[in-house]
């Protein structure tokens, strides 16, 4: 039996996690960190929804990051006969020196993860499998009978968290003929609830969960209700003047071609709006490819910095200046990186963007490239960072949501539907990267210096 204060303390901090998260992804992550602290030990990898390759989901933390792994390799890694055998049983399984003949497909499908030991065991909702935990060191390692009994204890939790991660909010769910709804009666569920105590912390757990998403929902359509008439409607009033004009005034052919000009450009603001929302449909679906391509950087950043730099400078209501550095450590002497060009092109033409739009104005734009190593493997390092109005330290964790704006934002009038910074988190991703977001004080109370800081691996 594990020790009995090791145990409450592994079921009370998941519990809570599962409470606390409304973001089922992050939810996961603190799960698989909460378990490796518990364990000690250099892995942790939960996969959920097995059942259908489209809800599959995965975390995988080791003590420095959360590791991206790629969707094949996923796939690659539950068909495996060491995993399959895991997935098969409810046991606590043992997959013990990973270069082994029998389990070496194992270490060559992780292999960028470099571990040698492996526990694992299934998690099972509802009778069925809905996910897999592994644990796993880089070096040689005897399992106790604690990690086992306290795995065994934190899958029952964690297939909770699958659920969680699985369900889909929908407002009117449709019922085929075959389909007979499950009805509990108020005095039903409360009876069930004593019953099994698991059950209890699952339906509180998902009513919390219901509750946030659905304010969640609430919010994000009164934001693109507010946001989509606020910018398409000067445009359309515009467009819809001109029609009128043209239709009933003779104009001289300089009228009408300022006009013709006005119309355009209005014009153009929709075209935007709507280039913006197909490009985070394509990004969302996840059907980008990467074609990874050798660039000079210096070369590459000269051809997407300039333009931007140019019209800061001639707006002046702007008047931004740009300062890029190159620091000592920028990927490999001879500045060569290795990166999809387009996506490197369209996160940092956005980051411009958005810091063209929401710096105060005469002050600096910063740019700075570095490189990191990490495991041999080479990683850029790219921040932009620029002085704006304040934001809340609250306000911070919503600036990558989709159609976000802040009041002060709305108030001046300044273009945009709040979508920028959500393709660049979502391209960021897609490059396996990371970003951060820090908000630093100035002397003026009002104003604050934003950081965004990008990690994106070239391999």
């Amino acid at each position: 039996m594990p020790n009995l204060k090791k145990s409450n303390e592994l079921q009370q901090g998941i519990i809570n996690i599962i409470q606390n998260y409304s973001d089922t992804e992050a939810m996961l992550q603190e799960i698989s960190s909460f378990l490796g602290q518990i364990f000690l030990i250099d892995l942790c990898l939960i996969i959920t929804g097995f059942n259908d390759l489209n809800l599959l989901k995965w975390v995988c933390w080791t003590p420095e990051k959360f590791i991206k792994l790629p969707t094949k390799t996923l796939s690659e890694l539950i068909e495996q006969p060491g995993i399959k055998k895991v997935i098969e049983t409810s046991k606590v399984t043992e997959i013990a020196n990973l270069n082994k003949s029998s389990n070496h497909p194992i270490y060559l499908t992780l292999e960028q993860l470099h571990f040698r030991e492996l526990l694992g065991i299934s998690t099972q909702f509802d009778g069925k499998v809905n996910g897999i935990i592994l644990l796993g060191k880089t070096h040689a390692h005897e399992w106790t009978h604690q990690d086992k009994s306290l795995l065994k204890i934190a899958s029952n939790l964690v297939a909770i968290a699958g659920h969680l991660s699985q369900l889909k909010i929908s407002g009117q769910p449709s019922l085929n003929e075959k389909e007979t709804p499950i009805n509990f009666s108020s005095t039903d569920i409360p009876h069930l609830l004593e019953e099994i105590p698991i059950l209890k912390v699952w339906w509180e757990a998902t009513r919390n969960q219901l509750e946030r998403q659905l304010q969640w929902n609430k919010q994000l359509v009164h934001n693109i209700i507010t946001i989509m008439s606020d910018q398409t409607r000067n445009p359309l009033a515009i467009i819809k003047m001109g029609i009128t004009t043209l239709r009933h005034r003779q104009l001289s052919p300089e009228d009408l071609e300022k006009r013709l000009d006005i119309m355009e450009k209005e014009l153009q603001k929709l075209s935007n709006i709507n280039d913006k929302i197909l490009q985070l449909k394509t990004v969302k679906s996840q059907k980008t490819s990467l074609f990874p391509t050798l660039v000079n950087l210096e070369t590459l950043i000269k051809e997407i910095v300039l333009p931007h730099e140019k019209n800061w400078q001639e707006d002046q209501r702007q008047c931004l200046n740009l300062e890029v550095n190159l620091t000592q450590n920028t990927p490999i002497d001879q500045q060569q990186i290795y990166i999809d060009i387009e996506h490197f092109k369209k996160i940092l033409n956005e980051l411009l963007i958005n810091a063209g739009k929401f710096s105060l104005p005469n002050s600096i734009v910063c740019l700075e490239f570095g490189e990191n190593k990490r495991h041999n493997q080479s990683e850029i390092i790219m921040s932009i960072t620029n002085v704006s109005r304040c934001i809340s330290k609250k306000n911070i964790s919503y600036l990558f949501n989709p159609f976000y704006r802040e009041q002060w934002v709305i108030d001046n009038a300044i273009p945009g539907i709040g979508l920028g910074l959500t393709i660049i988190k979502d391209l960021v991703e897609l490059l396996n990267g990371k970003i951060e977001t820090v908000c630093q004080p100035t002397d003026n109370p009002e104003h604050c210096i934003i950081i965004f800081k990008l990690t994106i691996p070239q391999s």
